[in-house]
């Protein structure tokens, strides 16, 4: 019998290109230093068009930082710019919505749950538990590495 096997060869992955590398050009540069203590970062950038990313690792660079009282002047439209940025939840609110085909696995009205209905069910897992509890106490006693993740005191 002539044993056969077939090498499995994926597709070649494309590789993500790098973003292209921007110029500052001293123009950019001098609007950047002049602008940054007190205009918002996201305008700036599409001033500057650059990426928001892009214009404060340059702040950095160049040691630049906001006005010290920059944050509490414009509180209140920083607060406006967090509640437009927040994706709205459409079903919230909505009386009697629910998971569209969750209705499946819902309990129907007047289902019992088997815990309820069997006593003999809840001893049993009753013994269950009390043992493994056990157990683990005498693991715990000689010194044994535990075999599930109770936390017990001795």
């Amino acid at each position: 019998m002539k044993s056969e096997y077939y090498e499995l060869r994926l597709p070649p992955v494309a590789k993500k290109k790098r973003p292209v590398k921007i110029d500052w050009t001293p123009e950019m540069i001098q609007k950047l230093i002049d602008s940054f203590p007190y205009t918002f970062n996201n305008r700036l950038a599409k001033d500057l068009g650059v990426s928001q990313r892009s214009l404060i690792r340059k702040a950095r660079e160049l040691g630049l930082e906001k006005e010290p009282d920059f944050f509490e002047n414009h509180r209140g439209e920083m607060t406006q710019m967090a509640i437009a940025a927040r994706r709205p939840n459409p079903t919230k609110g909505m009386k009697g919505w629910c998971v569209p085909g969750g209705e499946a696995t819902q309990f129907k009205p007047g289902n019992i749950p088997a815990i309820k209905k069997d006593p003999m069910l809840v001893q049993r897992i009753r013994e269950k538990r009390n043992n493994t509890i056990a157990r683990e106490r005498m693991r715990l006693r000689l010194g044994l590495d535990p075999l599930t993740k109770l936390k017990l005191k001795y």
